[in-house]
C-alpha cells in the first residue's frame, strides 16, 4: 500500500492528539498512529511545524487492565474529561528531571501532560478516548512539543534551546547512544524546561529533550477522525445547542420553564464530591452519607438506592452537565 506521510499546512494552529485505542472493554484493537495528510508541492511543510501537541490534565481515576491502563482525566474547564490508554509503548517521565517512570506509579490527582500526535484518531464517545505516545508527570518544569530548526529554534513556541552538558537527550526508541544538540536539529521534540529569557525568541537551558519519530502510516480505518477535528466537532455541536454560560457565580439557568443548574459547580459548592468516569456510567455525588447517582439523558436517578425522578433529564451542554435543581437543592 502506498505510504502517506503526514504533513501540516502552515496556517494550522499548534495543537492536537496522539495514537489511540478504544476505551474500557473495547480497547482491544489499536487504531493507526496518525491520520493521512497530503504532501504539498516540493516542500514538506512538516519542516515548519510540529506533528505533536500537549494536553494538560489531572488524573481522576486509574483502571488496570491485562495489558494496559485506562487513565480517566479531566482537562481545565472541561467537565467531560478524557480517557488515555497507556501501555508498554507509552513513555512516562518525571517533569522534574526527565527520569523515566512506570505506569504503576501513576496516582489519582497527579497533574500530567499528555504528548499526542496532532492527527491521531480519537473516539467520539463521552468522554472521548485516545492513546498518547507519552505522559509527563508533574509541573516542576514546563512541557512543550515543537519542531526545532538548525538554530534549535521553534517558531511555533518562539523558543530557542541552549543545550548544556546537563541536558538529558534521548529518543523515543531508547537508542543506546550519546545524543548531542546536532541530533535535535530539524526534529520534533518534547522539551522540559524552566526559566526562559525575555528575548524573542525566548531562550532556555532545557532539562530534558526527547527526539520524537516522524509520523508515517499506510492507511486509516473508515469512520475515524482526528482529535482536533473531533474536539472542534463536539465543541460546535454543543455551541449550537446552548450558548456558553458566562457567569462568575453559578446561577440556575431557566430552560423549558424548569430551573437547571450546572451539576459539578453547584454540587461542589454544596459540599458534594463529584465522580464521573464514562458516558455509560452514572455521575455519583457523595456527601455526609448521602449518595446520588445521575445518568445523562435519564429522568430517573437514585438517592441512597431509592429511585426518584427529576423534572427534566440531565443534559450535556457546552462540556457541562445540567440537571434539574430539585435533585440537590
Amino acid at each position: 500500500m502506498k505510504k502517506i506521510y503526514a504533513v501540516l499546512a502552515a496556517m494550522l494552529a499548534f495543537s492536537t492528539v496522539g495514537g489511540m485505542t478504544i476505551f474500557a472493554d473495547e480497547v482491544q484493537q489499536k487504531l493507526p498512529a496518525e491520520l493521512p495528510a497530503e504532501k504539498i508541492g516540493e516542500y514538506d511543510l512538516l519542516e515548519m511545524e510540529s506533528q505533536y501537541m500537549t494536553m494538560n490534565a489531572k488524573i481522576e481515576s486509574i483502571e488496570k487492565k491485562e495489558n494496559y491502563y485506562l487513565i480517566f482525566a479531566t482537562k481545565p474547564d472541561d467537565e467531560i474529561g478524557i480517557v488515555f490508554t497507556v501501555d508498554e509503548n507509552t513513555f512516562i517521565v518525571d517533569s522534574k528531571d526527565g527520569n523515566f517512570m512506570t505506569a504503576d506509579t501513576l496516582k489519582n490527582d497527579m497533574s500530567i501532560t499528555a504528548i499526542l500526535a496532532k492527527k491521531a484518531p480519537m473516539t467520539m464517545s463521552l468522554p472521548p478516548a485516545t492513546s498518547p505516545i507519552g505522559i509527563v508527570v508533574g509541573e516542576e518544569n514546563f512541557t512543550s512539543t515543537g519542531y526545532f530548526d538548525e538554530q534549535l529554534t521553534s517558531e511555533e513556541l518562539m523558543l530557542q534551546l541552549n543545550i548544556s552538558e546537563e541536558t538529558k537527550i534521548v529518543d523515543m526508541a531508547g537508542t543506546k547512544k550519546v545524543f548531542t544538540q546536532d541530533d535535535v536539529k530539524n526534529e520534533d521534540c518534547v522539551v522540559l524546561y524552566g526559566i526562559t529569557t525575555r528575548s524573542i525568541p525566548a531562550q532556555t537551558n532545557p532539562v530534558f529533550v526527547m527526539i520524537l519519530p516522524k509520523q508515517e502510516i499506510e492507511g486509516i480505518e473508515e469512520g475515524i477522525i482526528g482529535v482536533v477535528e473531533a474536539e472542534e466537532f463536539l465543541g460546535e455541536s454543543q455551541t449550537e445547542q446552548v450558548p456558553e454560560p458566562a457567569v462568575v457565580e453559578p446561577e440556575p439557568t431557566p430552560i423549558s420553564e424548569v430551573n437547571v443548574i450546572p451539576l459539578r459547580e453547584i454540587a461542589e459548592k454544596e459540599g458534594f464530591t463529584v465522580t464521573w468516569t464514562a458516558n455509560d456510567k452514572p455521575v455519583v455525588l457523595q456527601k455526609d452519607g448521602v449518595e446520588i447517582e445521575i445518568t445523562v439523558g435519564q429522568k430517573d436517578y437514585k438517592k441512597n438506592g431509592e429511585v426518584l425522578q427529576s423534572e427534566i433529564a440531565p443534559e450535556l451542554k457546552n462540556s457541562k452537565i445540567y440537571i434539574s435543581e430539585n435533585i440537590i437543592l
